[in-house]
Protein backbone atom coordinates (compact mmCIF):
# COMPACT_ATOMS: atom_id res chain seq x y z
CA UNK A 1 0.00 0.00 0.00
CA UNK A 2 1.31 3.39 -0.98
CA UNK A 3 1.49 5.55 2.56
CA UNK A 4 3.36 8.62 1.68
CA UNK A 5 5.08 9.79 -1.57
CA UNK A 6 8.12 12.31 -2.19
CA UNK A 7 7.40 15.13 -4.39
CA UNK A 8 10.36 17.34 -5.52
CA UNK A 9 11.84 17.99 -1.85
CA UNK A 10 8.40 17.60 0.13
CA UNK A 11 6.67 14.75 1.54
CA UNK A 12 3.25 13.66 0.68
CA UNK A 13 -0.01 11.33 2.28
CA UNK A 14 -1.68 9.59 0.33
CA UNK A 15 -4.09 8.23 2.65
CA UNK A 16 -5.92 9.51 5.29
CA UNK A 17 -4.48 9.42 9.13
CA UNK A 18 -5.61 9.99 12.28
CA UNK A 19 -4.36 12.08 14.93
CA UNK A 20 -1.38 11.03 16.68
CA UNK A 21 -0.89 8.02 14.35
CA UNK A 22 2.66 7.13 13.36
CA UNK A 23 3.97 8.57 10.03
CA UNK A 24 7.79 7.68 9.40
CA UNK A 25 10.82 7.38 11.10
CA UNK A 26 13.57 10.11 10.51
CA UNK A 27 16.05 7.31 9.47
CA UNK A 28 20.38 7.80 9.17
CA UNK A 29 23.35 7.33 11.01
CA UNK A 30 23.29 7.53 14.89
CA UNK A 31 25.98 9.24 16.18
CA UNK A 32 26.64 9.82 20.08
CA UNK A 33 29.57 12.25 19.42
CA UNK A 34 28.81 15.76 17.63
CA UNK A 35 29.42 15.58 13.88
CA UNK A 36 32.38 18.19 12.38
CA UNK A 37 29.57 19.21 9.91
CA UNK A 38 27.15 21.89 10.33
CA UNK A 39 24.74 19.78 8.12
CA UNK A 40 20.47 20.48 6.99
CA UNK A 41 20.61 16.56 7.45
CA UNK A 42 21.44 16.41 10.94
CA UNK A 43 18.89 15.55 13.72
CA UNK A 44 19.62 16.60 17.24
CA UNK A 45 18.29 15.40 20.12
CA UNK A 46 18.69 14.14 23.87
CA UNK A 47 17.75 10.90 25.04
CA UNK A 48 18.11 10.09 29.21
CA UNK A 49 19.56 12.89 29.17
CA UNK A 50 21.99 12.31 26.55
CA UNK A 51 22.73 14.20 23.72
CA UNK A 52 22.44 12.24 19.91
CA UNK A 53 22.32 13.52 16.64
CA UNK A 54 21.30 11.21 13.77
CA UNK A 55 22.87 12.55 10.26
CA UNK A 56 20.69 11.93 7.38
CA UNK A 57 22.75 13.35 4.79
CA UNK A 58 23.35 10.22 2.48
CA UNK A 59 20.17 10.24 -0.44
CA UNK A 60 19.14 6.44 0.83
CA UNK A 61 15.54 6.79 -0.51
CA UNK A 62 14.00 7.13 3.28
CA UNK A 63 11.64 9.97 3.47
CA UNK A 64 11.87 11.77 6.91
CA UNK A 65 15.12 13.80 5.90
CA UNK A 66 12.73 15.61 3.05
CA UNK A 67 10.17 16.70 5.85
CA UNK A 68 9.96 20.68 4.74
CA UNK A 69 9.61 23.53 7.65
CA UNK A 70 6.31 24.77 9.11
CA UNK A 71 7.06 26.76 12.19
CA UNK A 72 3.22 28.29 12.07
CA UNK A 73 1.35 25.19 11.06
CA UNK A 74 3.03 22.01 11.82
CA UNK A 75 0.93 19.17 10.79
CA UNK A 76 3.50 16.74 12.54
CA UNK A 77 6.03 16.05 15.61
CA UNK A 78 9.11 14.14 16.03
CA UNK A 79 9.09 11.85 19.01
CA UNK A 80 11.84 10.30 20.21
CA UNK A 81 11.09 6.47 21.02
CA UNK A 82 13.21 3.59 22.23
CA UNK A 83 13.76 1.12 19.60
CA UNK A 84 15.95 -2.29 20.98
CA UNK A 85 17.42 -0.54 23.12
CA UNK A 86 18.33 2.78 21.17
CA UNK A 87 16.85 6.06 20.49
CA UNK A 88 15.01 6.38 17.07
CA UNK A 89 12.80 9.53 15.79
CA UNK A 90 9.61 8.91 14.42
CA UNK A 91 6.71 11.81 13.43
CA UNK A 92 3.30 11.36 14.34
CA UNK A 93 0.44 13.48 13.12
CA UNK A 94 -0.71 16.18 15.33
CA UNK A 95 -4.60 15.93 14.00
CA UNK A 96 -6.15 14.08 11.31
CA UNK A 97 -4.37 14.08 7.68
CA UNK A 98 -6.20 13.78 5.04
CA UNK A 99 -4.60 12.38 1.50
CA UNK A 100 -2.55 14.68 -0.16
CA UNK A 101 -1.44 16.54 2.62
CA UNK A 102 2.48 17.88 2.90
CA UNK A 103 4.10 16.62 6.23
CA UNK A 104 5.95 19.86 7.78
CA UNK A 105 7.52 20.12 11.08
CA UNK A 106 8.39 23.10 13.48
CA UNK A 107 12.54 22.51 12.53
CA UNK A 108 12.81 24.59 16.33
CA UNK A 109 13.14 28.35 17.23
CA UNK A 110 15.21 30.44 16.41
CA UNK A 111 15.84 32.70 13.04
CA UNK A 112 18.55 30.74 11.70
CA UNK A 113 16.31 29.48 8.86
CA UNK A 114 16.36 32.09 5.78
CA UNK A 115 12.74 30.95 4.61
CA UNK A 116 11.14 32.45 7.80
CA UNK A 117 11.92 36.22 6.95
CA UNK A 118 9.22 38.74 6.83
CA UNK A 119 8.03 37.60 3.28
CA UNK A 120 7.28 33.89 4.89
CA UNK A 121 7.25 30.85 3.82
CA UNK A 122 8.06 29.82 0.32
CA UNK A 123 7.84 26.65 -1.10
CA UNK A 124 8.77 24.89 -4.53
CA UNK A 125 5.95 21.80 -5.06
CA UNK A 126 7.35 20.38 -7.85
CA UNK A 127 5.21 18.09 -9.50
CA UNK A 128 7.76 15.22 -10.34
CA UNK A 129 7.53 12.10 -8.52
CA UNK A 130 10.85 10.91 -7.38
CA UNK A 131 9.84 8.30 -4.79
CA UNK A 132 6.49 6.31 -4.28
CA UNK A 133 6.33 4.12 -1.54
CA UNK A 134 6.94 3.79 2.26
CA UNK A 135 7.07 0.10 3.65
CA UNK A 136 7.29 -0.63 6.95
CA UNK A 137 10.21 0.51 8.88
CA UNK A 138 12.28 -2.02 9.98
CA UNK A 139 13.01 -0.71 13.67
CA UNK A 140 8.74 -1.09 14.33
Amino acid sequence: MILLICEGRGVFTKKEFGQNEFLLPYEGELLEKEPDVDDTYIFEFTFKGKPFWVDASKEDGSFGRLLNDDHIHPNCRPKVMEIDEKPVICFFSLRPLSSNTELVYDYGPGNIYPWRGKFGMLRNHQKNLTAVYLGMPQIL
